[in-house]
């Protein structure tokens, strides 16, 4: 042992380059419904707000979905084959590396889209200041009472 705290940390990007690129290059090519959804939106978070979205990035030894590396963000889309146990093994070592994980479920996207994006939005602290193209995906400011 070393003693150097960042040994005990699991590294996100190995020397050499990612274990799975091979695989994440294949997922790229064939994503689902919900992630191109998902993934336009993203696209869009460069342009108005700076933030660059990776899609089926490797990261150590797991391929995420989504990764926003500036903001250590993650996101997971859930389809109807996922192990609850190894979500949370990801998640956790995710979170050893010093990100954040948002999952969705597929179903979850489709039919409650607003709160997903809204989900993000919080995540990255954008809430309130989204202007121009996003904007219409803020929520109504509520009446104040009288």
């Amino acid at each position: 042992m070393s003693g150097d705290p960042r040994d005990e940390m699991p590294r996100t990007r190995r020397v050499g380059g990612p274990v799975h690129a091979k695989l994440a290059r294949h997922l790229r090519s064939q994503p689902t419904a919900t992630e191109r959804k998902l993934w336009a939106w993203l696209r869009t978070l460069r342009n108005t707000q700076g933030l660059h979205f990776r899609r089926q990035a490797p990261i150590g030894r797991f391929v995420a979905d989504f990764a926003c590396h500036a903001a250590k963000l993650i996101i997971e889309l859930d389809g109807p084959f996922h192990d609850p146990a190894a979500d949370a093994d990801r998640d956790a070592w995710f979170s050893a590396g010093g990100y954040r994980t948002l999952r969705f479920s597929n179903a979850e996207v489709v039919a409650h889209w607003d709160r997903v994006v809204w989900a993000v939005e919080a995540a990255l602290g954008l809430g309130a200041a989204l202007d121009g193209p996003l904007a219409h995906f803020q929520p109504p400011i509520p009446a104040s009472p009288r």
